[in-house]
This record gives structure tokens, C-alpha cells and sequence, in this order.
């Protein structure tokens, strides 16, 4: 699993706008890792082969970031989808908990964005006219506000219809498993940018880039399993 988080990492690379980072469809590894095979493998496989392609492939500064915030994805994954389906208690306390820290996330970020609207600095480091900025901090706060809305509606969507195929694999536990997985990702990497950086600004226009990344590797993800779970019926 180490080496396939690493070749998922590695050899699809899309270079995000703005930041010197990059998104990839490695994040299915670490679902499928923490999905299938606990919170354990989860957590080495996610952190370790992430941290490697990061050093092998150029993006030497994210290494020690992505060893730590990677290898906490995969342990996500794996001990919410554990713990969340033998206990109810901790499924509500779970889900309540990471939809309050999602909402406080955003509207920080949308008090950022809005008390930056006329920094020159950060214009000048990017290298727009006030306009574009202007449009550019509108395009994110709405991109903000969608997903905090969209992203719970949409898995317990999901979970209903597809559970009652596969309880197992569509439970709201592995769901929302995944899903906090990718939405600590998220704000782990914010926070690394902001040191590596040293601006909390210009890393908030990144965020709409790791949202697709973790929701695409939520579906890559499944597909594999699907796929996987067919072979083994065979």
C-alpha cells in the first residue's frame, strides 16, 4: 500500500495555480488502505508513500508536512470507519463535531479573504490587478460556501441509495470516514502553507484544488473497492 500511495502520488502530478504544490489521485490509496486494512495501514501507507513521492518528485519543502498531515488521513479513515460502525454514539458525536469545525473553518477563512480584499502584497505575489483579485476572492468564498453546504448533503445521499447494495461498503460510517480524512487535509495543508509561505492568504486559493482532489480520491477509491470486492465474490 506504501507503494501504491506512492506511484498514485508520483505519476500524476497537476501543479496547483498560485502555491508550489500539486494535486494527484494518490489520496484513493490511502481510502482504499484505510477502508480495507484499518487504521494502521492506513496511516503508514498514506504518510510514508506520500513523504516519498513529495522528496522523489521535486516537492521536497511539502515532505515533512505530508509525512504528518498524509499519515493522519489514513488513520482517520481507518479507526472512524471502525469505531463509527460499532457505535452510534460516536457516529453522531463524530459527524456533529467534524460539520461544526468544517463550518468554523470556512467562515474564518471567508473573514480572511474579505479583510485582504485591498492587500497590495499579496496582489504584487501574485501577480494580479485589484480586479482579478476582487473576482478571485468572490470565486473562492463562493467555493467555500458550496462545499461547507454540499459535501454533507451529498454523502448522506449517497449513503442512503447505495447502502442498500452494499451496506458494508456505502455504510455512513466509511463515508464519513473519508470524507473527514480529506476535509483534515485540507485544512491541514492550509495551515503548512501559511508556514512555508509565511501568508494566510495566498494558501486559502488552493483549498478549492484539495477539495477536488480527496472528493475525486473518495471515488476512485470506491471504484477500486467495488472492483476488488467483485474478484474476491469470483
Amino acid at each position: 500500500m506504501i507503494a501504491l500511495v506512492f506511484i498514485g502520488t508520483f505519476l500524476i502530478k497537476i501543479p496547483v495555480p498560485m502555491t508550489q504544490g500539486y494535486i494527484h489521485p494518490g489520496d484513493s490509496m490511502i481510502f482504499v488502505a484505510g477502508i480495507l486494512f484499518g487504521w494502521k495501514t492506513g496511516m503508514l501507507a498514506g504518510g510514508i508513500g506520500s513523504a516519498m513521492a513529495d522528496l522523489v518528485g521535486g516537492y521536497a519543502v511539502y515532505a515533512f508536512p505530508t509525512l504528518i498531515i498524509k499519515g493522519i488521513m489514513g488513520l482517520i479513515v481507518g479507526f472512524i470507519s471502525e469505531e463509527t460502525r460499532k457505535n452510534k454514539k460516536i457516529k453522531f458525536s463524530v459527524s456533529l463535531i467534524s460539520s461544526a469545525v468544517w463550518i468554523i473553518f470556512g467562515l474564518i477563512l471567508k473573514t480572511i479573504l474579505n479583510s485582504n480584499s485591498g492587500n497590495l502584497s499579496v496582489m504584487n505575489q501574485l501577480e494580479v490587478s485589484p480586479e482579478k483579485f476582487s473576482e478571485m476572492i468572490k470565486n473562492t468564498g463562493n467555493v467555500l460556501l458550496y462545499t461547507m453546504i454540499i459535501i454533507p448533503v451529498v454523502i448522506m445521499v449517497i449513503s442512503l441509495i447505495l447502502r442498500k447494495k452494499d451496506f458494508e461498503l456505502f455504510s455512513f460510517s466509511n463515508l464519513i470516514g473519508t470524507t473527514i480524512a480529506g476535509l483534515w487535509m485540507v485544512i491541514g495543508y492550509y495551515t503548512a502553507e501559511i508556514i512555508i509561505y509565511g501568508n494566510p492568504v495566498i494558501p486559502i486559493f488552493s483549498i478549492g484544488f484539495n477539495i477536488i482532489q480527496f472528493v475525486s480520491g473518495i471515488i476512485i477509491s470506491y471504484i477500486i473497492v467495488i472492483a476488488m470486492k467483485k474478484v474476491k465474490a469470483i
